[in-house]
């Protein structure tokens, strides 16, 4: 016996020793990647220098966007033209990208094999930011508008052109990894000390290292900075993490234009499993608040713990997104820290937790209508009490109905009884179930509602009706009148083995492919009485439960396959070549002809068949603004007569 146990000892250290030579590997790859984006930023540096005389933007001061920004924000000129700078940075940081897009790869994460995937690989950052991918949408102003903010709902993803790599204690960056050990470190938040309140860059508990996202800049640039990590394997049913948030707030604004912070759990599917969003906002008791002025408020946390609930996709891959956005109008900016993203576990997670227990029921009874058992756990954020919880029932992000209350209740766990005719009278397909918490909490401005929600309580559907559909089915007018807007459960009907109609198609938005299907497996009858009226979109196929309802164009037997689609970066440059540039070009209207270091005193527009319908001196500048719209469609010859006597041609296409 004892030589068994020293050989399982040595077996032991045998197989530590092989991980944490396997971990060594990855880290030392992850550093090697991350030293070679640092090389890149130097190259777009140099790049940016070179090309910023060479182009112009393309959407440049639009007026109403200007107004806008000036009825949000107290934007001086010198701001507004530091935003144009900053735009077009911005977008010379694309083309760069456009120019090199290999040099993408090396801002993404590598893999973390999956021998030590059971690991909390480099969780606390002390191994820097290996198995980490960072990007920043710069929302730059006054050229992006006001149509990219969303609040917590504001899309982001990682493209050829948004990617970053953090630098080392650099509070004017956009990521930067805060760093006890190296030079420029500060013990405190720079912002806040200058306001007399000391909190610590760094955790109590974390170590020497953490990420800081965002940056205090503002003005300019509403910045949406993002953090994301994949998992190759989900290992535990909680995703814990600490965070420090420091927000700008201005009175005036609405709540749904203010700086926020968003953590996302996502499956390998990209659908989200947990979400947890902050807005800057004062009657949160979670914040402390400095009063600056009128104008303005800085709010912020201190060190807190949070949990994101990842139990229905344990033991999948997964990844964890953390961002944080500016306000809308670019002035007040938000930033966090972060840090124990894996490896920790909060006693009191400071905002609470819902997570509906990992269930999944394939073709409830709906005959007998047995009640089914939807169940969780939950736990209030600190210092508040539940005060309502209710259950949704969605299909394809459809409401289906709704629970008001559960049937039982708990100071820690919960249940709804759910009967199968909330599905409806001939479920088909796949649903969801969405729990919704509000938790009260005293605060020195008032009552305030923390919601937290679960929008699934299992990987793929909670609940589906597929392959268990009825032999028959009669539809009758007008109960059963459907068109292509119904909910799918009334317009896509299947029996295995007839459906017999006498009901009225209607139009509904006539969107091509799609339509109300019908099919079983051996007739579809269209009897006396039914209708398919003229613009309407209808089919039936003799398929019976074979789930497959899409509408299929004619003479069509087998559905087409989707073509993938890409994320595309829209570069707003116009390159100045030839002297001058003319915007827009094509255009039905007026032209703006703009000079590329050097000044213009003389435009001629000459067509095609060598008439000059323009000509016009103009005092020394180097813009003029021309109306075309009189012009015929056609191609014309812009000449440009420069200051110095010098003649420069270009082509207008009129439209």
């Amino acid at each position: 016996m004892r030589i068994i146990q020293i050989g399982l000892i040595c077996s032991f250290f045998f197989c530590s020793t092989v991980l944490s030579a396997q971990y060594n590997e990855y880290i030392e790859a992850e550093n090697n990647r991350i030293s070679i984006t640092e090389q890149t930023e130097k190259e777009i540096e140099d790049f940016i220098k070179q090309n910023f005389n060479s182009y112009k933007l393309s959407k440049e001061n639009t007026t109403e966007i200007i107004q806008h920004l000036r009825e949000e924000e107290n934007f001086t000129d010198a701001q507004l033209e530091t935003a144009m700078i900053n735009a077009k940075k911005h977008e010379l940081r694309k083309l760069f990208f456009a120019k090199n897009p290999d040099k993408k790869a090396g801002y993404v994460a590598l893999p973390v094999p999956l021998s030590i995937a059971e690991l909390c690989t480099n969780g606390d950052f002390e191994s820097g930011t290996a198995s980490y991918s960072f990007w920043s949408d710069m929302h730059a102003q006054p050229q992006s508008g006001t149509n990219f903010f969303l609040s917590c709902a504001t899309p982001t993803a990682l493209t050829a052109t948004n990617v970053m790599t953090p630098t080392t204690n650099n509070f004017n960056s956009r990521v930067t990894v805060i760093n006890s050990a190296a030079g420029g470190y500060q013990q405190f938040d720079p912002v806040l000390a200058g306001l007399g309140v000391n909190v610590p860059t760094l955790n109590t508990n974390g170590g020497t290292r953490c990420v800081k996202l965002n940056n205090q800049g503002g003005f300019g640039s509403s910045d949406l900075t993002t953090m994301s990590r994949s998992f190759t394997t989900i290992n535990q049913p909680t995703i814990d993490f600490n965070f420090s948030l420091v927000m700008d707030n201005k009175p005036q604004h609405g709540q749904d234009i203010q700086p926020y912070f968003r953590v996302r759990a996502y499956d390998q599917n990209d659908n989200i499993v947990d979400e947890i969003c902050i807005i800057a906002n004062p009657d949160n008791c979670l914040f402390n608040i400095i009063y600056v002025n009128n104008e303005r408020r800085v709010l912020y946390t201190g060190w807190i713990c949070a949990r994101l609930n990842v139990g229905e996709i344990l033991n999948q891959p997964g990844r964890v997104e953390f961002s944080v956005s500016d306000c809308q109008p670019s002035a007040h900016f938000g930033t966090v820290y972060i840090d124990n993203i894996c490896g920790l576990v909060c006693a009191n997670p400071q905002l609470g937790a819902l997570n509906l227990n990992p269930e999944q029921y394939n073709c409830p009874d709906i005959y007998n209508n047995t009640p089914l058992q939807v169940c969780g756990t939950y736990q209030p954020p600190v210092n508040a009490t539940l005060s309502t919880m209710t259950l949704d029932i969605v299909q394809n992000g459809t409401l289906i109905g709704t629970i008001s209350a559960p049937s039982q209740l708990t100071a820690t766990t919960f249940c709804f009884s759910v009967l199968p005719s909330l599905f409806g009278a001939n479920p088909s397909g796949d649903f969801e179930f969405q729990v919704h918490a509000n938790f009260t909490t005293n605060c020195p401005a008032g009552t305030f509602i923390f919601e937290i929600s679960d929008n699934s309580s299992s990987i793929g559907p909670d609940v589906t009706f597929i392959n268990c559909c009825t032999p028959t089915l009669t539809l009758t007018s007008p109960a059963d009148d459907t068109n292509n807007l119904a909910p799918l459960i009334v317009k896509q009907r299947e029996r295995s083995d007839w459906i017999k109609a006498t009901n009225v198609i209607a139009v509904g938005d006539n969107a091509q492919s799609n339509g109300v299907v019908y099919h079983a497996e051996n007739y579809v009858e269209l009897n006396p009485g039914f209708e398919a009226i003229s613009g309407s979109q209808f089919a039936a196929y003799p398929e019976g439960c074979t789930e497959n309802f899409l509408y299929r164009e004619p003479n069509s037997t087998t559905s087409a396959q989707q073509p993938e689609t890409y994320e595309i970066d829209t570069i707003n440059l116009i390159k100045l070549s030839g002297g001058f540039a003319i915007v827009p070009n094509p255009s039905s209207s007026f032209i703006d002809v703009i000079m590329k270091d050097a000044k213009l005193n003389k435009v001629e527009i000459i067509s095609i068949d060598g008439k000059v319908v323009f000509s016009k001196n103009f005092e020394t500048t180097d813009k003029v603004q021309i109306d075309v719209s009189d012009y015929k469609e056609g191609v014309y010859i812009v000449n440009v007569t420069s200051e110095k006597g010098n003649s420069i041609a270009e082509k207008l296409v009129k439209n």
